[in-house]
């Protein structure tokens, strides 16, 4: 958090829902601090934003966004899938971006997500 403007750091504390070392991704990343003996991960806070500017915000707070989808008041390990951000490029406008996103449960999302999403934002589906 030291790292975050105060604005930016309130934004997160105020939306603070988690906050432990439980990785949920089904890959391990190169993390500085994670070689200690014990392989734990750093303390992960996860914090929920439901609008689109706040989803906007998470997201260039930080470029590797990951977003745990899971019914409200549920415990962390009860997540049903993950998101995670993959890539993004410029679009013809330099302030505008395409975000690439991936998921840890394909089917699960395809046939209960994508509709709600879609009526959010503009999606395109790559296979």
């Amino acid at each position: 958090m030291n790292l975050f403007d105060v604005n930016t750091q309130n934004f997160i504390s105020e939306r603070c829902v988690f906050v432990n070392s439980e990785w949920v991704l089904p890959w391990k990343e190169y993390i500085p601090h994670w070689n200690e003996p014990n392989q734990t991960p750093p303390k992960i806070m996860w914090f929920s934003v439901i609008q689109k500017k706040d989803i906007i915000k998470a997201i260039e707070i930080d470029h590797l966004f990951r977003c745990i989808v899971l019914k409200k008041d549920s415990d962390l390990k009860q997540h049903f899938n993950v998101l995670f951000h993959q890539e993004y490029y410029p679009s013809s406008d330099e302030d505008d971006y395409e975000y690439f996103l991936g998921f840890t449960n394909k089917n699960l999302f395809l046939a209960n997500y994508l509709d709600k999403v879609k009526k959010r934002f503009e999606v395109s589906l790559i296979e």
